[in-house]
């Protein structure tokens, strides 16, 4: 009851149980980082065969990706 009422509505206290929170989303990236961003700028740059053009076209995806 007590806890509750110090996080209620208090950006300064993180909720644990809260799926999104940055922890959460940092560690999320990471992963997606890691394993598909890496896979994909391999097999892009398998066809570019230049490393700017493969980030140019790997941004392109992601920032299409969002209207989705």
């Amino acid at each position: 009851m007590i806890g509750q009422k110090l996080s209620d509505n208090n950006p300064n206290i993180t909720d644990l149980s809260d799926k999104n929170r940055p922890t959460k989303l940092a560690d999320r990236y990471a992963k997606l980082y890691d394993n598909e961003w890496t896979d994909a700028f391999e097999d892009l740059n398998a066809i570019y065969n230049h490393e700017q053009k493969t980030i140019a076209m790997l941004t392109v995806i992601l920032k299409v990706i969002t209207y989705f």
